[in-house]
């Protein structure tokens, strides 16, 4: 049923993660030699309830805004080693987008709440979601121009063993009148390589690979600026990668013995495996930094599926470590970080109420000099 499927692409697409400093994203040069570290980086925000709670009825937290709502999820995690200007590293990684109309969210909240509207109503229905996930190994390597207030560049390259990725559509419309009077229709094209299909012949087969560039410049003892492209130039190739194509149409209004709508839907589709090469969403990371004695304050902006994500931290350098604070106005969350030449950690939410926080990211990083 379409209703369960859209509900379904809701909970599984609420797949973003926006590092907490961009100074823990750029790789950094091992000017002294050897470098031992690993990395783990996750967040998830939701302009409409928390994405742990999709699965829920949707009695709480949820909020939808105007118009169009975002998701964003950015998973990624790394160990391995460096040297002078080589970094080579293992990486785990999973992104993800969706989008969804406030009448989309408000249809599908009124489906897993049960029953029909109290007064006539019409929908309009339109969701996309788009996700990856990989894991790879990746190397790179530091440039540098020579002075000491010159720019340094860093590129890199990943290949991806066995990636897995979904895209889905849905679209259509939805009227009641009354308690006997209800119309809908809707398509929807939903590809997903661990989707698994009655009479399928193949199994999905996939590579893909990657690349990354960054620039780090200390223009003067003060001012810092830092820039970074992740997925510069790549390309994700499946073979018999599973496809399913299908509309929907009902005006029949009935309830199953547990009291949910049973619209009897008119169902035509095809389900087919196809060749797909995919590019994902280039990420851009900007950040300018002004450090004063142990004071440093910083602008951020990271353009990520399309959605502008602006960040303004302050960080202190003290004998116990560096503490930093952020504040995201996209999503409205605040961050807190500390780390010292060791080890750094950070967390970042909407809310103190971790569990009705509609942002969470946590993130860990450990590293040694030998």
């Amino acid at each position: 049923m379409f209703l369960s499927r859209l509900t379904l692409v809701l909970g599984t697409a609420l797949l973003a993660h926006q590092a907490y400093a961009m100074d823990e994203l750029l790789p950094q040069k091992n000017d002294d030699g050897w470098r031992s570290f690993a990395n783990i980086d996750l967040w998830e925000a939701s302009d409409f309830m928390p994405s742990r709670k999709i699965e829920g009825d949707w009695s709480g937290d949820f909020s939808p805004k105007e118009g169009q709502n975002v998701s964003l999820r950015r998973y990624r995690a790394e160990l391995g080693l460096s040297y002078k200007e080589w970094r080579l590293n293992l990486e785990a990684r999973q992104e993800g987008m969706l989008k969804a109309s406030a009448s989309t969210l408000a249809f599908v909240k009124a489906y897993k709440q049960s029953g029909l509207p109290q007064q006539a109503v019409s929908y309009q229905l339109g969701a996309q979601m788009e996700s990856w996930s990989g894991f790879g190994l990746r190397a790179g390597r530091w440039f540098s121009l020579g002075g000491e207030y010159q720019p340094r560049f860093f590129a890199s390259v990943v290949y991806y063993m066995k990636p897995q990725y979904r895209s889905a559509q849905a679209t259509g419309a939805a009227s009641y009148v009354d308690n006997q009077h209800y119309s809908f229709s809707a398509t929807e094209l939903d590809v997903n390589s661990r989707y698994q299909y009655l009479f399928q012949q193949f199994e999905p087969e996939a590579k893909g690979y990657s690349s990354g560039m960054a620039m780090d410049w200390q223009i003067n003892p003060a001012w810092r600026m830092q820039y970074q492209l992740e997925d510069a130039f790549n390309r994700l190739a499946w073979q018999n990668l599973p496809e399913l194509q299908q509309s929907l149409s009902s005006a029949v209004v009935r309830y199953d013995n547990k009291g949910y709508l049973n619209y009897q839907p008119l169902l035509q589709g095809v389900n087919r495996q196809r060749t797909r090469s995919v590019s994902v969403p280039q990420t851009h990371t900007a950040r300018l930094a002004y450090q004063s004695q142990q004071w440093e304050f910083a602008a951020q902006v990271r353009h990520f599926y399309g959605v502008n994500l602006p960040t303004l931290s302050v960080a202190n350098d003290s004998a116990y470590g560096r503490f930093e604070a952020s504040f995201d106005t996209r999503y409205k969350s605040v961050g807190i970080g500390w780390s010292n030449q060791f080890v750094g950690v950070h967390l970042q939410t909407d809310n103190p109420n971790l569990s009705s926080a509609k942002v969470l990211g946590v993130g860990a990083q450990v590293h040694y000099k030998f």
